[in-house]
């Protein structure tokens, strides 16, 4: 839902050069808004900020606020502010934040990700914008002539810019491979990620663009040393969780949704939760055999004060139904859905998604989650079989042999033209050979590459503003570093710190995964579409997609999932050269022209009522103002469906 945009001009622009600008962004959103939005913005001469964001709110964190001298957005909810500011009321916080940011940069390291924090001086014009440690919050930068633009929202940065929005080859070619869109890469043609830990300013009456980075990775990975599961280190932990997880009951004050998957991170999220005195609403997925006996038995497991604050909900599969059933109909047409996605997403979620529904636009959800996220680098998730003795290998030879191991865990096994995997393996080495400088010489470089190329780019954490990661709070990973490599594979620190916060969990197990389960999103379906005639034509069509795939590979794979005879890999390599390709006709509405494919469109939503104007402030005239009031949430309820906003929102 929230678009942040900012920028700053090599020269003072016209005001309807930039009314004009902003018009082009807000006419691309405004199909996609499915709730009353409003826009904030302040504008300084050749710089400017400006958000566009839900009317309403159920967030007690304020999206943007303002003061005469200052103007702040923030995207996300920053877990642990009071770090920073001390005990100071959400309502009245984040002014505060931006400026100890800007006096202090480095407090970025006490923040938990994701957030992205803006600021901009009316006086001056300095803006100011930074990123947390990991850059899971998401800022994306272009250099257009004339200025620099800064959006959460590649595609806003280039209508801003007023430049053709064109696919970048060598980020489709590292997605082709590993599924992400790897470095400082993104779907766009110089539109590139800022990376985490960054402060970017921009001084019209300097230096104008200026940018520093924190390595918080360094601080947090390598920064300490010790023993992890020494009492006082696991007691840290415990204490960092159960205080983040107070600073999100200060944020919100209704039930907390969290996915119980039986599983080692969303069980430390958990215990978290409990043990600060939120109240929960459990998830568990059930689709899988035994994972909801393992959740039901936690929950059963609780002493009846904690018991009270819980409810649990099991969502179980149909009796005898195909896994596909719990997403996309079997019936429905592929291409639209992967255009909706595109819609919605950028072109930055995964193909995986491709047979889930596509969301029917930009909602502003009103339910906030936690995610487990970010606990892999705490249990070895890219770990080979052979890890302990690759670390025995010289030197000369182990980096190289970890850069195998990982590029063969990674890599797409089939289909990948030899540009797509060159590009995509010079970045994984690139990005391994960064942690074997900073001293992680042993399989902690895998954990490494986890955390600063991975990690950052887990779309869901990061895709909506109330998602919650608190397994990135710094006491959790400057912990997760200090595990022994053997000690990450038995999920030392999950079971100490869990058993910590909740007794009764302690020695409880995992659930495991049976060995051959087949993930529903890559069982064979998309031979039977009923779309398959213009995939077929998709195919063979080869716009796009063949610079970064293998024709000949890619039309035996498509042959055979027609033929009914299709493997998973096949699925999955189909599943990415669709998500490639119908990314041009995606990029065809951005840049407001034909589709390249005959992708069916699905038609537009009916414009919603007329809203108040927004909120545009002339510096001349800036005062006090906090976006949005508190409610209380009674459950999960669903964001009304209406698109915003009106003509004199532009």
């Amino acid at each position: 839902m929230q678009v942040l945009l900012a920028y700053g001009f090599d020269r003072a622009p016209e005001a309807s050069e930039v009314a004009e600008r902003l018009d082009r962004v807000a006419a691309h959103y405004r199909p996609l808004w499915r709730a009353p939005v409003a826009r904030h913005g302040v504008a300084a001469g050749r710089t400017g900020l400006h958000l566009w964001d839900a009317v309403s709110s159920p967030w007690r964190w304020p999206s943007w606020q303002q003061a005469p001298d200052l103007a702040a957005t923030t995207l996300y909810l920053p877990l642990g502010y009071e770090r920073l500011v001390g005990r100071i009321a959400p309502e009245r916080a984040a002014l505060p934040l931006a400026r100890a940011l800007i006096d202090r940069p480095a407090g970025v390291l006490e923040l938990t990700a994701p957030f992205v924090v803006a600021s901009l001086a009316p006086d001056t014009g300095r803006l100011r914008l930074h990123t947390d440690g990991i850059g899971l919050g998401r800022l994306y930068e272009l250099r257009f002539p004339g200025g620099w633009v800064w959006s959460n929202r590649p595609a806003a940065a280039c209508r801003f810019a007023g430049i053709r929005a064109r696919p970048d080859r060598d980020g489709w070619r590292m997605f082709a491979a590993a599924g992400w869109f790897q470095g400082d890469r993104t779907p766009f043609t110089g539109v590139f990620t800022v990376p985490g830990g960054a402060t970017v300013g921009y001084d019209p009456q300097g230096q104008g663009r200026t940018q520093s980075v924190i390595d918080a990775l360094a601080a947090w990975a390598v920064g300490r040393g010790g023993d992890a599961l020494a009492p006082d280190r696991v007691d840290e932990v415990a204490d960092g969780l159960r205080e983040l997880a107070r600073s999100l009951g200060s944020m919100w004050s209704g039930r907390v949704l969290i996915g119980l998957s039986g599983g080692r991170d969303s069980r430390l999220c958990v215990a978290a939760a409990l043990a600060a005195g939120l109240d929960l609403q459990l998830f568990t997925n059930g689709s899988e055999p035994g994972e909801a006996e393992v959740a039901e038995g936690l929950v059963a497991a609780l002493p009846g004060d904690l018991a009270r604050r819980v409810r649990h909900r099991v969502a179980r599969p149909r009796p005898g139904g195909p896994a596909q059933a719990q997403g996309l109909a079997l019936d429905a047409p592929i291409l639209p859905n992967a255009l909706g996605w595109h819609r919605s997403h950028e072109g930055l979620r995964a193909e995986t998604y491709l047979p889930s529904p596509a969301p029917a636009g930009l909602d502003h959800p009103d339910f906030l989650t936690v995610s487990g996220a970010a606990g892999e680098i705490a249990h070895g998730f890219y770990y080979p079989p052979d890890y302990a003795e690759l670390s025995q290998l010289p030197h000369v030879d182990r980096l190289d042999a970890f850069a195998e191991r990982l590029c063969a865990r990674i890599l797409l096994k089939r289909g990948l033209s030899d540009a797509a995997r060159a590009t995509s393996t010079a970045e994984i080495r690139h990005r391994l050979d960064e942690a074997f400088r900073k001293g992680l010489d042993d399989a902690r470089m895998l954990d490494h590459f986890y955390a600063s190329e991975r990690l950052r780019r887990w779309s869901s954490a990061a895709d909506r503003i109330g998602t919650i990661v608190p397994l990135l709070a710094p006491e959790f990973i400057r912990a997760a570093f200090d595990l022994t490599p053997d000690q990450r594979r038995e999920n030392a620190l999950h079971r100490a710190v869990t058993a910590r916060l909740l007794p009764q969990w302690r020695d409880r197990p995992y659930y495991q995964r049976p060995a051959g389960l087949v993930s529903p999103a890559l069982a064979p379906r998309l031979g039977d579409a009923p779309d398959r005639d213009l995939i077929t034509a998709l195919v063979a069509d080869r716009a796009g997609w063949a610079d970064a795939f293998t024709p000949s590979v890619v039309n035996r794979a498509w042959g055979r999932l027609l033929a009914g005879a299709g493997r998973p890999a096949d699925e999955r390599l189909l599943q990415r050269v669709i998500w490639r390709a119908v990314f041009a006709d995606y990029l065809a509405e951005v840049n407001d022209e034909p589709p390249v494919h005959r992708t069916p469109r699905t038609p537009a939503p009916a414009p919603a009522p007329r809203q108040p104007a927004p909120q545009v402030t002339d510096p001349s005239s800036a005062g006090p103002t906090v976006r949005g009031r508190r409610f209380v949430a009674r459950g999960l309820r669903r964001v009304a469906r209406a698109v915003d906003p009106a003509p004199s929102a532009r």
